[in-house]
C-alpha cells in the first residue's frame, strides 16, 4: 500500500520517540526507615567497615557502625557477604542528552554557533533515556551532565538518574560554563590544509574571543549587580553572571600541556574556579595546579598512550601520580552509555598502585567535591543523602559486580533495563 509522505513522516516520529524512553518507574519517597545489616560498607572516605549496618531514613543516613538499633517499623535487609558502596558518580558526560549517536534527532548536547553559555544541559536532559537504567544498574547514580561542541559549550548540571521530571531529578540545575581550551600547538599532518601561520591566527583569535568574553561577563556582572535597565539583558552574560557572582565553576577541557598552563593563566587572570577536564599532560604541572588549588577530571584511563615513546601504561598511571603529587582529581569516561564501566576503570587503577580504597573515592567523594556536591552526596556518613546500593562481589570488578539493591535520597531504584530484558527474551529462544 502506498502511503502518503505525512504518513510516513509521522510513523518515523514515532518510532525515534519510542526508542528514547525507558518503562522503569521512578522510585517513591522513602516512607519508613532501611536498615542494611552487616555489610562490607565502602564508606568513599578511605575505610571500609566489616559487618557493619546502616540506618537510614527520610533519604537521610542516621546511623553507621555495628551494634545498631533497628527503628521501629524498619525495613531490614540482610548485607551478610555483600558489599556496600555510595552511589558513583560520572563527572563528565552527555548521558541523557543523546539516545542514538547515528539518529540525529535523538542527539541534542551540541548549539548552532562557537559560544553558547546560554545553552543548559538540564533543559535538553531526557529523563526516559533508554541508556539511563543501564548505567544505574552498575552503581552509578548521580551524573554531571555536559553539553557539547563549539569553544564555550553551555551550562553543565549535577542530575540524579532516576525521577519523573527535570526539575525533580537536577542537585544542581546549573553547576558550571563548559569550555573546550583551543589547540595551542601546530598540527603538520598530510591531512592539515592550513598553515601553520593559518594555525596559529586562528588559536589567537579563540583566545581573543575567549578573553573578550570573559572580560565583557564581568563588566555585566558589574552592571548587572548595580541595577542594569532590563531592556539590555543579554542572555549569554546572564548565563555567565554566576561564574562571577557566586564561583560557579568552570570546566575547561584540556589535554596538552600548553592547554592546560594556559588555561591555569586565563584562572588566574579572572580568578576563576577552574576544573580541568581530561588533563592528559596534568603530570606535567602538578605543581601549578596543586597551588592553584585546581583539580582534573581524569577522562577515561583505557585508553591508548597519545605518543608513540610514552608508555602503554601512560594513562593509567596519570591518576596515581596525580594522588602522589596531592593534586584532586577523579575519573571519568566519555559519552552517555560509556558511563557504565566507570566502574571498571577504577578497578584497574588498582594494579597500577592505587589502593581499592582511592580507587572507590575516585568516582564518590572526590568527584563530589570537585562537582561541589560533597555536603550531601559521595559517602555513607550521617547527616548525608542515602544515595547508595548493595551489590554482590566487588563494584570495580565488572565480571563479579551484580547491584542487587540501590537508593537515590532514600528512593527504591528499579535495576531492570533493556539490556536485561532483551537477555532475559533470548535465554528462552533454546527452550522454544
Amino acid at each position: 500500500m502506498n502511503r502518503p509522505l505525512p504518513t510516513i513522516l509521522l510513523l518515523a516520529l514515532l518510532s525515534v520517540l519510542s526508542a528514547r524512553s525507558n518503562d522503569e518507574i521512578p522510585g517513591l519517597p522513602q516512607k519508613q526507615p532501611v536498615v542494611l545489616l552487616n555489610g562490607s560498607v565502602h564508606t568513599g572516605t578511605g575505610f571500609v567497615l566489616k559487618g557493619a549496618s546502616i540506618v537510614f531514613d527520610s533519604g537521610r543516613i542516621v546511623a553507621v557502625g555495628t551494634q545498631l538499633v533497628t527503628p521501629k517499623g524498619a525495613v531490614e535487609i540482610d548485607c551478610q557477604g555483600k558489599n556496600v558502596y555510595p552511589g558513583f558518580i560520572a563527572p563528565n558526560t552527555t548521558l541523557g542528552l543523546t539516545e542514538i549517536d547515528a539518529v540525529r534527532s535523538t542527539r541534542d548536547m551540541t548549539e548552532v554557533g562557537s559560544v553558547n553559555p546560554n545553552a543548559r544541559a538540564e533543559a535538553a536532559y531526557n529523563p526516559d533515556s533508554e541508556i539511563i537504567p543501564t548505567v544505574r544498574s552498575h552503581g552509578v547514580l548521580l551524573a554531571h551532565v555536559v553539553p557539547d561542541g563549539g569553544l564555550v559549550s553551555g551550562t553543565s548540571s549535577v542530575m540524579r538518574l532516576d525521577g519523573w521530571t527535570r526539575e525533580d531529578i537536577a542537585v544542581v540545575p546549573r553547576a558550571g560554563i563548559v569550555v573546550t581550551w583551543p589547540a595551542m600547538d601546530v598540527v603538520t599532518a598530510p591531512w592539515v590544509k592550513k598553515s601553520a601561520e593559518e594555525q596559529k591566527k586562528e588559536i589567537e583569535s579563540q583566545i581573543a574571543l575567549l578573553d573578550d568574553l570573559f572580560r565583557d561577563a564581568r563588566a555585566y556582572s558589574l552592571a548587572a549587580r548595580a541595577g542594569i535597565d532590563t531592556n539590555k539583558r543579554d542572555i549569554r552574560m546572564e548565563a555567565m553572571r554566576m561564574v562571577f557572582e557566586s564561583e560557579m565553576r568552570v570546566f575547561v577541557e584540556a589535554q596538552s600541556q600548553r592547554q592546560i598552563e594556559s588555561a591555569l593563566d586565563f584562572a588566574e587572570k579572572y580568578q576563576l574556579k577552574l576544573v580541568i577536564v581530561g588533563g592528559y599532560d596534568a603530570r606535567y604541572v602538578t605543581d601549578r595546579l596543586k597551588k592553584q588549588h585546581v583539580p582534573v577530571i581524569v577522562q577515561r584511563v583505557h585508553a591508548l598512550p597519545r605518543r608513540e615513546d610514552e608508555g602503554y601504561d601512560a594513562t593509567y598511571t596519570l591518576p596515581v601520580e596525580l594522588a602522589k603529587a596531592g593534586v584532586e582529581f577523579c575519573l571519568s569516561d566519555g559519552g552517555a552509555w560509556q558511563q557504565r564501566n566507570l566502574p571498571n576503570q577504577a578497578g584497574s587503577l588498582m594494579a597500577f598502585g592505587m589502593k581499592e580504597t582511592d580507587a572507590v573515592k575516585a568516582i564518590t567523594l572526590s568527584a563530589a567535591r570537585i562537582l561541589g556536591i560533597d555536603d550531601r552526596y559521595g559517602s555513607i556518613e550521617v547527616g548525608k543523602s542515602a544515595t547508595l546500593f548493595v551489590c554482590d562481589g566487588d563494584a570495580l570488578d565488572g565480571k563479579s559486580n551484580v547491584v542487587t539493591h540501590a537508593w537515590i535520597d532514600g528512593r527504591s531504584v528499579d535495576l531492570n533495563n533493556r539490556h536485561k530484558t532483551l537477555a532475559k527474551k533470548y535465554r528462552t529462544r533454546p527452550a522454544r
